[in-house]
């Protein structure tokens, strides 16, 4: 089943959507300690407030990039009301984006994600391979949930400033399984990629048009003109 959903992945979601967010992930985590610790404040506040800079960057990029790549971007609050998240639509998928501390991490517990992991319950149907037909059946009106989840190390630096190892950084598509905390397909950015290569129906972004339109000249009108030329003589 595996296969069959990274397949219906790079059919929805264009590969300009993830190279983007791959290319300027170190970036963002680097600007987001900058923030932190350009304030008059200590270390000890500049950690605390990290990582809301780190979520608050990372996710309005995550709008930018689904906006660019024709994706359909939304704000949804948790249940909570704490806080809101960008949820990207594409082609019956839906994807949030995550910071954790490894590939494999659960995404922390929150109301609103267990319903959607909840909906992804209909995808044991097809459990059995030998079940599956090419392409996925079609499933209705019902969405497939995805976390992306996004990382790196931030080590101490002499000057007591937070540093990103890029060698640590990752960024993994998953398809959390309902009711077992554990992910029913679990994908590397760069299997991703290399599945856009093989694809031969691969989603792709739209070209960006070039805006020729020229200012429209001003027209007088009839009356207008005749009083002009009436004050003229």
């Amino acid at each position: 089943m595996a296969h069959i959903l990274l397949d219906r992945f790079v059919r929805a979601v264009p590969k300009q959507f993830i190279t983007r967010l791959v290319e300027r992930q170190q970036t963002l985590y680097q600007q987001s300690i900058a923030i932190a610790f350009n304030e008059s404040w200590t270390s000890v506040e500049a950690l605390n407030v990290l990582p809301y800079i780190r979520r608050g960057l990372m996710e309005s990029d995550f709008r930018k990039s689904a906006i660019e790549c024709g994706l359909k971007p939304f704000d949804m609050p948790h249940a909570g009301e704490n806080c809101s998240c960008v949820m990207v639509k594409a082609n019956g998928l839906i994807l949030t984006a995550h910071f954790v501390d490894g590939p494999g991490q659960w995404v922390r517990d929150a109301k609103s994600r267990e319903q959607n992991t909840a909906v992804n319950k209909f995808l044991n149907e097809y459990a059995d391979e030998r079940l599956l037909i090419h392409p996925l059946p079609k499933l209705g009106r019902k969405a497939i949930y995805l976390n992306l989840l996004h990382g790196g190390y931030f080590a101490n630096s002499d000057s007591g400033i937070l540093t990103v190892d890029p060698s640590s950084c990752f960024l993994h598509i998953v398809i959390p399984e309902e009711g077992s905390k554990k992910y029913l397909c679990n994908w590397s950015a760069q299997e991703i990629l290399l599945a856009y290569a093989t694809a031969a129906d691969a989603a792709v972004a739209p070209q960006a048009v070039e805006d020729k339109a020229q200012p429209r000249k001003k027209i007088q009108s009839l009356d207008v003109k005749k009083k002009a030329e009436g004050n003229a003589e």
